[in-house]
């Protein structure tokens, strides 16, 4: 029964008056034009040394094109901070930092204490 309630109802998604639908081509990938691995791999078998260090440049270079340059200058801001908090972190120890939250604690007002609540 439950069936026979649905069987009108057409499947598939809403369209809108005057929209055109739109399919996503799906991209070709050429085999011809990849690069193989023999050649790359010829080229650094060398060295171990000149190896690693041509791969590690390969993937910064790769990594700077694949990002614009407001995410490349976010990036180096982002790590000129966190250098500025470890700095910071790093001149005092824990008993100077302890020290000094504790000077800082004993200026602070009286009106900014839990006053006691009940008898007492």
């Amino acid at each position: 029964m439950t069936g026979d309630v649905y069987a009108n109802v057409s499947g598939g998604g809403l369209r809108l008056k005057g929209a055109k639908i739109e399919k996503k081509k799906k991209k070709k990938i050429h085999k011809d034009k990849l690069p193989t691995e023999s050649t790359s791999s010829s080229s650094h078998s060398d060295t171990k040394v000149d190896s690693t260090a041509t791969e590690n440049d390969k993937s910064i270079i790769s990594e700077v094109v694949n990002k614009t340059d407001a995410e490349c200058k976010f990036e180096e801001v982002q790590r000129k901070r966190l250098e500025k908090i470890l700095e910071k972190k790093a001149s005092k120890s824990h008993r100077e930092e302890v020290e000094e939250y504790n000077k800082y604690l004993s200026g602070l007002t009286d009106h900014n204490d839990m006053p006691k609540i009940g008898p007492g």
